[in-house]
């Protein structure tokens, strides 16, 4: 088992602590060390066999008298020996518990205004990497609380002055792309919308001319004209709806549910148009996600492939489960996607249709976004494309995030 490495807050803790410890422990044993040769050196000197020594020496010179008096003194003098090597001893006892006293107390007001000190640091730094990963996720919005007192305080101040701009500059960045979105698409509006209208226009004067003229084939003519107005009017009411659903999207509703079964109920309904081959792993886990909005995404490429083929309608559809991910692929072989067009298709209003508005792929995107998957495509033009969609195998807490 990998033993955890501990932070690097309690690495310099633990450095700072050995270290003064240490030092603390060399300085206390030198100190008593130095004491003990000062003791040794005074024993050394053996002044109480010296003193006795030299009174046996000089008694015998001494009247009786006088040796009484002698004998005093030299005892007096041993009696000071004996008190300057038990002071000697007390001084070195008291000098121990003071040395041990002293070092718990250096130890812990030096690592107190450490801890402190290095809390002003390091509480602010741990602010801020928590603050530049939320930076990190999109939140722009983040301010680390600034501290007055910490060494690193103009970073603080550096760093919520940069998320600020940021803030201003997304906003108005956002604001800049709405902008130019909606002028696409009132240009994209105004186009699709000037195509069925000019055949309406030109059939009802052909109309007009044929009912002023009396024509004898006035009703035949007269059905052409309703038949090409309805396809024109259903054109319309198709391009609006597209552009409501682009622009509402309803919310998600998850669930658990049988993709597999899905995707071939939803192939009987080409069958007719294409050769479609659908294959699936077996023992699928259940999907979990939006069963209408997924049957949007299987639909739309689908009808997608099918109309960019032409001779070859062979369409390969395959299902797999690679933990985490459900893996969809769709591969037609159509006329193929150039490069340049590749990273242009799931941009809103982008087509190369002649009829179109360039916003099913783009929902298709929003919808699998939506379940927190991606989708990109491989093609070759004149050979084909294969458009893969990755999404994650999703727990019940994810509807609630989204």
């Amino acid at each position: 088992m990998k033993m955890p490495v501990p932070s690097f807050r309690i690495q310099i803790v633990v450095l700072v602590t050995v270290l003064f410890v240490a030092a603390s422990l060399f300085f206390r044993s030198y100190f008593l060390g130095s004491f003990q040769n000062y003791q040794d050196q005074i024993q050394f000197l053996e002044l109480t066999d010296k003193i006795n020594e030299l009174y046996h020496q000089h008694r015998s010179s001494l009247s009786p008298q006088e040796q009484e008096k002698y004998k005093d003194q030299i005892e007096n003098l041993l009696i000071d020996v004996k008190q300057i090597h038990l002071a000697g001893d007390l001084f070195e006892r008291e000098i121990s518990l003071y040395s041990i006293f002293i070092f718990f107390f250096l130890v812990g007001t030096v690592l107190l205004i450490f801890l402190v000190t290095f809390g002003m640091i390091t509480r602010p730094l741990m602010r801020l990497q928590e603050a530049t990963k939320e930076l990190g996720k999109g939140n722009l919005e983040v301010q680390v609380r600034e501290s007055k007192f910490s060494p690193i305080n103009d970073l603080i101040v550096s760093f919520n002055t940069m998320a600020s701009e940021l803030l201003e500059n997304r906003n108005k960045l956002i604001e800049a792309e709405k902008e130019m979105m909606w002028r696409e698409m009132a240009q994209v509006m105004a186009h699709e919308i000037k195509n069925p209208l000019t055949p309406i226009r030109l059939q009802i004067q052909r109309l007009e001319h044929k009912y002023l003229m009396g024509s004898d084939d006035f009703e035949q003519v007269f059905d052409g004209v309703i038949k090409i107005v309805n396809e024109e009017v259903d054109n319309l009411q198709s391009l609006v709806n597209q552009f409501r659903d682009f622009a509402k999207m309803p919310s998600a509703n998850f669930d658990y549910y049988n993709v597999r079964q899905q995707i071939e109920e939803i192939t009987m309904q080409y069958d007719h148009q294409a050769d479609i081959h659908f294959r699936a792993d077996d023992d699928l886990p259940e999907f979990y996600g939006d069963k209408m909005q997924m049957k949007q995404v299987f639909v739309n490429l689908i009808q997608n492939a099918i109309h960019s083929m032409d001779e070859d309608k062979t369409l390969n559809i395959n299902l797999s489960f690679e933990e985490p991910n459900f893996i969809f692929t769709v591969e037609d072989h159509g006329s193929g996607i150039s490069k340049e067009d590749q990273d242009k298709i799931f941009q809103p209003y982008f087509t190369r249709k002649k009829k179109g508005t360039g916003l099913g792929l783009a929902i298709v995107k929003r919808i699998v976004q939506t379940h927190d998957g991606n989708i990109k495509v491989q093609s070759t033009t004149g050979e084909g494309s294969t458009f893969i969609i990755r999404i994650r195998k999703n727990s019940n807490d994810f509807s609630e995030d989204k």
